[in-house]
This record gives C-alpha cells, structure tokens and sequence, in this order.
C-alpha cells in the first residue's frame, strides 16, 4: 500500500513537472530510489524472477543507476514479460521487428499507459511548444485503427496527436503499398501555408514512399512554418546510403522549409513514452523520468564521456512490465552531462547505428524458469 501512495505520487511528480531542468546527480538519487521498489516487484514474473536468482541480484545493495539489473531487448520477443495481472491489461504493443521476423510484446495495464502518455507530452513540450497545431501524418490512417494491439508505428502517431489541433493521414494503402493521396495532400498545403504546423512519419516510410515520389514528379511544398519529427527506419536507409544530412536536406527542400525544422528522435516500443529527440546542438536528451547508460562493447561497464558502446534505457514509468533498465541493439555515443549549449540538463548522447547481428548469449537460459527437481 505505501508504494502504491508514495510511489505513484513520486514519480508523478516527476513525470508532470517541466523536464530537462533536473541536473543529473540529483536525478539519479531520485530514480535509484523508485527503481529499486519496482525491482522487487518485477518479481513476480516467474521469467524475470529467475533471472535475478540466476544473476545473485540483490536488490538492498544496488547503489548506482549502472548497477540495475538490465534486461535485453530480445527477450521481449521471446518471453512473456508482464509483472501486472492478465485482467488488468488493457493494450499490447508489438515492434517493428525489422530484424527479425518475431515483435516484441510489451503489456500494459492503466496506469502504465497514462504515465507513458504524459511523460511523452511533457517531453516533447520542450521541443513542439504547448500550442496544438494542424498536423499532417505521412501514413496511412489503418496504421492507428487497433485499440487492443498496437505496433511502433501507431504508438507514435497516438503520442504525438496529443499535439493536434486537426489530424489529416496523407496516405492511403493500395495493394499494400502506401501511396501519396495528392489532392488531399494538396488541401493540406492550401489550407495551412502559412501556419505552423506538425508533421511525423517514420523515416523509412518518409524517405521512400514520400520524399523520393515527389521528387520524382517534381513537386515542392511550401509549408515553411512546418515541424518534422521522424524515428525508425535508418537501417534500411543506412544500407541504401542515405545519411542523415542528406535526409535533412532533401526532406526540408521538399517541404520548402528550413534543415533545423527535420528533427529525428529516437525511441523504442519497450520504452514508450521515452524519447530523445535531437536538440538545436544536435543532440539527444534525456527526460527527467528516465535515464541512459552507454556500456562497452565487451566489457558491459558504463563508458566515458567521448566513448561509444550499447545503448540501454532505464525508465520508471512501467509498472506492467520490466521496464526498469532495457539493453538495446542499438550504438550511441556519450556525449556530455548537464553542459549543453541549448541549455537541457542531464545526459545527452547521439545515436550512430544498430548493431549488426546483435545476440546476447545466454539470455533465453538466464530467463527460462527453473526447473521443479523430480
């Protein structure tokens, strides 16, 4: 009873109040505290429970962030991860699975769903402003139909329509190809050339199903006032060497508008609500709720600042399931500490690339259960 009140005011305080503004030891010491509760309810899960037996974790002697016991994305594809009950789910969310043929499935139950919402608002508020603008999504509106599954994509597009004054999806589906609907594209451009407005896509989809056709026909938009905010896909442009200058440039000449208005942010379906989206400077940023640890390849210690390694994501918004600390398959580079130019406090980082044939070795026998002995 005492977390369920204490707790759940804590990190709601956290979750409602202006972000960036916490510097970062005073945050870790907060995060440590609420993290370490959830731990010990993970427990519950029979999967994570055997992986903290299996790891001798011992909860009480956790006394840094770096300390969590992490676990690696892939096991959401394999396991059933949930630490609430079954009844009390209300969504579930797959990946992408661009890597493999198998998504993750991440359950959430109530109030799971309702902090992840605010967090992403309150973080996105220092980026987008708190003024709902027209916004124009380059996907198809089937993308955002299922209320009890939802995948990376819709999940994005339901967080950043907290931001809309009016929701237009640009395009439709043909034989399971998207392709541009022009006039209803063309109303748009009319109707808004001159207000500032939002726009999110997924990256992929914005290069190769929007940008390259209307460079094709030739088409220019005159849409200055506009604020792109794009996430996923880059391996697939990466492999087609598309950089992200050359994205930005020829996405803002597209658009008639300026490169600082294409902001990429990155994020991951098994940390929704944590987002980091790309500052003036160039970097990403970490929100208040939630924190980073870039760990060396071979060793799995935190780097320093300056060094690459694994990208991991700890976040105490999840109670439904392990969010606490989660390895990704992703490279970033520890960039700085409460010292940004644009003036947010906390760690910042940029993303380089994902890692190519990611395997944790071990990971499914550390998270198998037990066996009864006969």
């Amino acid at each position: 009873m005492r977390y369920a009140v204490d707790m759940k005011l804590l990190i709601e305080n956290i979750i409602f109040r202006d972000q960036f503004e916490m510097f970062q030891k005073e945050k870790e010491s907060m995060l440590l505290e609420i993290i370490k509760e959830q731990l010990a309810l993970n427990e519950v899960n029979p999967n994570v429970g055997s992986m903290y037996r299996k790891l001798s974790i011992d909860i009480s002697k956790i006394s840094r962030l770096s300390q969590v016991p992490f676990i690696p994305v892939n096991m959401f594809k394999i396991f059933d991860l949930l630490t609430c009950r079954k009844e009390d789910v209300i969504r579930v969310l797959n990946s992408s699975s661009t890597t493999s043929k198998t998504p993750s499935k991440i359950y959430l139950d109530k109030d799971t769903s309702i902090r992840q919402s605010q967090a992403l608002i309150n973080t996105l508020k220092s980026f987008l402003g708190v003024t709902r603008k027209p916004l124009l999504i380059l996907d198809t509106g089937n993308v955002n139909k299922n209320k009890g599954v939802l995948n990376a994509r819709g999940a994005a597009i339901r967080g950043i329509s907290n931001f809309a004054s009016s929701i237009t999806y640009v395009m439709d589906e043909e034989d399971g190809e998207l392709k541009i609907n022009l006039p209803r594209l063309k109303k748009f451009e009319e109707e808004n050339k001159n207000k500032e407005i939002l726009v999110y896509g997924f990256t992929y989809i914005i290069w190769s199903k929007f940008v390259t056709e209307l460079k094709k026909k030739d088409i220019k938009l005159s849409l200055s006032k506009m604020k792109l905010l794009h996430s996923g896909g880059w391996k697939k442009l990466v492999s087609e060497s598309v950089e992200k200058e050359e994205f930005n440039r020829v996405t803002a000449e597209i658009f008639g508008t300026s490169k600082s208005n294409i902001m990429d942010f990155y994020g991951m379906v098994e940390q929704l609500g944590v987002v980091f989206v790309d500052c003036e400077c160039g970097y990403k940023h970490v929100p208040d709720f939630a924190d980073i640890i870039i760990r060396d390849f071979n060793t799995l210690e935190e780097v320093e600042v300056g060094q690459q390694g694994i990208i991991e994501v700890l976040s105490i918004l999840g109670t439904s399931y392990p969010s606490q600390g989660i390895l990704t398959e992703d490279v970033g580079k520890f960039m700085g500490v409460d010292d940004c130019r644009c003036g947010r406090r906390g760690k910042y980082f940029k993303f380089r690339s994902r890692i190519e044939k990611a395997e944790t070795r071990g990971c499914g026998d550390t998270f198998a259960e037990r066996e009864e002995k006969k």
